[in-house]
C-alpha cells in the first residue's frame, strides 16, 4: 500500500472502534454484585442523601420533614486512558490485522475498569471513611436517638474483628435493597478516540505513528455501610456466619426503627470458596440436614485481597 490516505484512515478508525466495542461486549462485569451505578454529569457528585433516608411511620398530626444534610460524601470523577500507537509502516505494508486484536483487548480492559475500581473498596473499607465520618467497616458508626439526627448517640458495628491472623476476610451483603454498599459513578463510558487525520500531525511526523486511545471518566465510592459486614481475621464457620447475620438484622436507623437488613450474599476470596459452598449449598452435612443451605448466595471474587 502507498501512503495512507484520508479515506483509508477513516475506514481503519471505524474498524478499530468496532473491535473496541466487541471487546467491551465480552466483559461480564461482577461489580453489580455489590455496587449500584449512578450517572454523573459534573466533575463530582455529592451524596447528601446517604445519611438522610426517611422511614415510613404512622401519620399523626403534621408530617415530620426530613431535611437532606448540607454536607455529604463527595466522589470526584477520575480520568482514565489507554493508548496504542500504530506504526505508519504497518499501515503502508498492510499489516494492521494485529492492531484490530489490540483494539479489542483495549476495549475488554476498558470494560473491566468498574470492577477494578469497585472491588478493592471492600478490602480497603477498614481504613477508608464513608458518609458518617467513620471507616466504612467500623465498630462505632453513630446512630442518633431522634430520626432527625439529633439526640443521644449510640454506636453500631458492621465489622467483626477476630484474632486469627491467617483467616482470609469475608463479607456478607444485602443486595436486595434499591441502594447498594458501593457506588460506581459513571461520568463518561469508555470510548475509542483517534489521532490519525494527517501524516502532517506532530506525532506522526516525529514518531511515525498514528494514535488510538481509550478514554473514560468515573470513580467508585462508599454507599450504605449498613448493607455490608466484614469479618476480618475471623474463620468462616457456621457459628461466626450466624453471628454476623444476627448483627446485620439488628441494625437500627436514627430514631430506633429497625432497618430490616436482609443479608443475601456471602462474598469470599478463592481460598474460602469450598468452605462457603459447604456451608450454604450442601443439603446434607455429616448426615444431618443443612439448615443454612440456600440462605445466602455465594460469590467468589478473584480480586479480593
Amino acid at each position: 500500500m502507498a501512503e495512507p490516505n484520508a479515506d483509508f484512515l477513516k475506514a481503519l478508525t471505524i474498524s478499530l472502534r468496532k473491535e473496541f466495542q466487541n471487546g467491551l461486549a465480552l466483559v461480564k462485569p461482577t461489580w453489580p454484585e455489590v455496587a449500584m451505578r449512578i450517572p454523573s454529569t459534573t466533575g463530582s457528585n455529592v451524596y447528601s442523601w446517604l445519611g438522610s433516608m426517611p422511614n415510613m411511620k404512622e401519620w399523626i398530626g403534621e408530617r415530620v420533614i426530613n431535611l437532606l444534610k448540607q454536607d455529604g460524601l463527595r466522589i470526584e470523577n477520575k480520568l482514565f486512558e489507554g493508548t496504542v500507537g500504530v506504526p505508519r509502516t504497518a499501515i503502508e505494508d498492510d499489516q494492521v490485522g494485529n492492531y484490530r486484536i489490540v483494539s479489542q483487548q483495549l476495549g475488554y480492559n476498558a470494560g473491566l475498569l468498574p470492577d477494578q475500581m469497585v472491588w478493592p473498596l471492600l478490602s480497603e473499607g477498614i481504613n477508608k471513611k464513608c458518609y458518617d465520618g467513620q471507616c466504612f467497616f467500623d465498630e462505632e458508626h453513630p446512630v442518633y436517638a431522634k430520626s432527625d439526627g439529633s439526640g443521644d448517640v449510640t454506636h453500631q458495628s458492621n465489622l467483626t474483628m477476630g484474632t486469627a491472623n491467617s483467616a482470609p476476610t469475608w463479607y456478607v451483603i444485602d443486595d436486595v435493597n434499591l441502594v447498594k454498599p458501593i457506588i460506581w459513578q459513571e461520568r463518561v463510558a469508555p470510548v475509542l478516540e483517534a489521532k490519525n487525520s494527517s501524516a502532517e500531525s506532530d506525532h506522526v511526523f516525529m514518531l511515525d505513528q498514528y494514535l488510538y486511545g481509550a478514554r473514560a471518566r468515573g470513580n467508585a465510592g462508599y454507599g450504605f455501610w449498613q448493607l455490608a459486614h466484614a469479618a476480618v481475621k475471623t474463620p468462616l464457620t457456621a457459628e461466626n456466619l450466624d453471628a454476623v447475620l444476627l448483627k446485620m438484622r439488628k441494625l437500627k436507623a436514627d430514631g430506633g426503627n429497625q432497618l430490616l437488613i436482609r443479608p443475601t450474599k456471602l462474598i469470599v476470596p478463592p481460598e474460602l470458596e469450598t468452605k462457603a459452598k459447604e456451608l450454604l449449598e450442601m443439603q446434607i452435612i455429616n448426615g444431618s440436614t443443612n439448615i443454612r443451605a440456600g440462605t445466602l448466595k455465594v460469590h467468589t471474587e478473584l480480586s479480593l485481597g
